[in-house]
């Protein structure tokens, strides 16, 4: 099943640059991760606004599981899920 994500993160007021810094990393890791196991299928920096992912998951609820696992989970001021519906094959066959 396919989701557009737009994840959007604030670096708290109260948290170090070193700390954010550290935080950053690990996302990256888990991003990358999630990349290579073949979750995200497309990966896009938005400049200004966050970062849109395509993730391809089982269901609903295991795209949930991944998000509320990622290391920058508690920052993230916006989060926008959408199911999508792959056209391409519809397209193909006409």
């Amino acid at each position: 099943m396919l989701f557009s994500v737009r994840l959007v993160s604030r670096q708290p007021h109260d948290l170090a640059t070193d700390t954010w810094q550290g935080v950053v990393a690990e996302q990256l890791r888990a991003t990358k991760a999630h990349h290579e196991a073949g979750k995200i299928r497309a990966i896009y920096r938005e400049t200004g606004v966050g970062i849109l992912a395509i993730y391809d998951v089982a269901d609903a609820r295991e795209m949930d599981l991944i998000l509320a696992a990622l290391p920058m989970a508690k920052y993230f001021a916006e989060v926008t899920v959408h199911p999508l519906w792959d056209l391409a094959p519809t397209l193909q066959s006409m």
